[in-house]
């Protein structure tokens, strides 16, 4: 497989993620066109600029762009999930992952990939805020299905994605159970065992299923909950975010 090919392939049609490419130093050497629309910047605005300049003001004082390509150099990757300043001056809250990349014919790099998450951070946040839901905030998510539910993983909301997504007729009815829900992926003891272990660990990685959509087809899913506590004594509530991969 030529790996190089598939990298160029993914560095250029990748829609919602956005990547970086830049030296060991930090040193920024290209963007992708998904990293332009998502946060403003066209590559010229960036090239031969430590990405450093990319972070908040307070991260930058606690060296964390420092320290995040220091993990990248001595472990071959480093998890973030921070602030990113947008062109018009904007935070906006990313997660993402930067890899080591060590090619022997050419030079080593490190390849950022960014995704954005404001949106869903601001709902963490309003839940935490509020006990009423607010439909058009709720459903204004439209890269990820949602899917809250109580302590007992009874459903209280979902958003328009998750019903498209699913390919439900109708969306689900809050007090139903995981179970009750018109797809069979939600009728699986393994993905009723996640959520219990989100509401457990009050959040984890994001772990990957597979349904067979056709004889010979899969689809690919990436599921990560989030427990929501908000005032002391109020009833946890756990937020389930499922993102189509493939």
């Amino acid at each position: 497989m030529n790996t190089t090919g598939f990298f160029e392939t993914f560095f250029n049609n990748a829609k919602y993620n956005g990547i970086i490419i830049m030296d060991t130093k930090g040193i920024i050497i290209n963007i992708n066109d998904a990293f332009h629309v998502r946060f403003g910047y066209a590559a010229e605005d960036l090239e031969g600029k430590s990405f450093a300049g990319l972070f908040t003001e307070e991260d930058k004082k606690t060296n964390k762009p420092e320290i995040e390509l220091q993990t990248v150099l001595t472990e071959g990757s480093a998890n973030d999930e921070n602030y990113l300043m947008h062109k018009d001056g904007n935070k906006v809250w990313v997660t993402g992952e930067s890899v080591l990349i060590e090619n022997k014919e050419e030079n080593t790099f490190v390849v950022k990939v960014v995704h954005n998450i404001h949106a869903q951070k601001q709902l963490e946040r309003f839940l935490l805020q509020s006990h009423e839901f607010i439909d058009t905030v709720f459903d204004s998510i439209d890269e990820s299905a949602l899917l809250l539910l109580d302590s007992s993983l009874r459903i209280i909301k979902s958003n328009k994605t998750f019903v498209e997504m699913f390919e439900l007729k109708q969306p689900v009815s809050q007090g139903d159970r995981l179970s009750d829900i018109n797809n069979s992926f939600w009728q699986r003891t393994d993905v009723k065992q996640e959520a219990i272990n989100f509401l457990v660990r009050h959040t984890g990685e994001p772990k990957t299923f597979h349904i067979q959509s056709n004889p010979g087809e899969f689809k690919k899913f990436s599921l990560q909950g989030k427990l929501i506590e908000g005032i002391p004594g109020a009833e946890r509530k756990l937020l389930i975010m499922i993102k189509r991969i493939s």
